[in-house]
């Protein structure tokens, strides 16, 4: 009985670990939220520096500042979306950055005064060593992927995962 029990109780065990492994798999990792942050960083001020550029204030001029500034992160933040674009969807990183783009376009229109906003953003992300930092300076707020899991946010130490959620 006792021996009955036991295998019981490991076979349990192997299961719940072959399913949590599962779980992780289909996660995206605080690596990859990083990088998927700095993407949408970066796309925003793309999409400001095109729909500002007439406007006066140096857009074009202040997106190739931030460019600049952050190349290494912009650079390093493409292998960890693709990895979980990859692993999550069914979407390449021509397609995300095709949807993040026309996104964020949209609703810049909803946004009253983006191109000052965005322009004010940019002028002080260039002064900052990790552009994670200016998150929160940005007009259109970042929304974490669908993957996000359970384990992530609580490592984070957030029940939900909202916009700037890494500090």
């Amino acid at each position: 009985m006792i021996k009955k029990a036991w295998q019981k109780f490991i076979a349990s065990g192997a299961v719940a670990a072959v399913m949590s492994t599962a779980a992780s798999a289909s996660c995206v990792s605080v690596e990859e939220l990083r990088a998927d942050q700095v993407r949408f960083l970066d796309m925003q001020l793309r999409v400001a520096a095109l729909q500002c550029r007439n406007r006066g204030n140096g857009f074009p001029g202040l997106y190739n500042a931030f460019a600049l500034t952050h190349k290494k992160s912009i650079q390093a933040s493409r292998m960890p979306v693709e990895q979980y674009l990859a692993r999550l969807s069914h979407i390449n990183m021509d397609g995300y950055t095709t949807q993040l783009a026309n996104r964020l376009s949209f609703e810049s229109i909803k946004v009253k005064n983006f191109c000052e906003e965005a322009a004010l953003s940019a002028v002080f992300m260039v002064e900052l060593a990790d552009p994670l930092d200016g998150l929160d300076l940005m007009p259109i707020n970042y929304s974490a992927p669908r993957g996000m899991c359970a384990d992530t946010a609580m490592f984070l130490g957030e029940s939900r995962l909202g916009p700037a959620t890494l500090r």
